[in-house]
């Protein structure tokens, strides 16, 4: 099945920016108890770390989101990267 070609760079696009940011605030949660519990800084060191390295996964979701051949696969990979995160966060028992 073929995506009218508008159509995909409207996906890409929601993907670029919506997505980009739900996978960054979701790598951001997840990051934060990983870093504080293998004692590689403290908390308040750990949430700096962490919003600071959101912003470049923030950046590459979007360069990803316009060099993906298919929206679709886009918007999968972006799902599971979620999913990875938020399962992350839930084991770690901080959500």
């Amino acid at each position: 099945m073929a995506i009218k070609p508008q159509l995909d760079v409207s996906l890409r696009l929601i993907a670029a920016v919506v997505g980009g940011y739900l996978v960054a605030v979701a790598f951001s949660f997840a990051c934060v108890p990983l870093l504080v519990l293998s004692h590689a800084c403290g908390e308040q060191e750990a949430v700096m770390v962490s919003s600071m390295l959101s912003y470049l996964l923030y950046f590459a979701v979007i360069i990803v989101s316009f060099c993906r051949k298919s929206s679709v696969l886009l918007w999968r990979d972006l799902a599971l990267i979620m999913f990875v995160c938020a399962m992350l966060t839930y084991m770690l028992g901080t959500g």
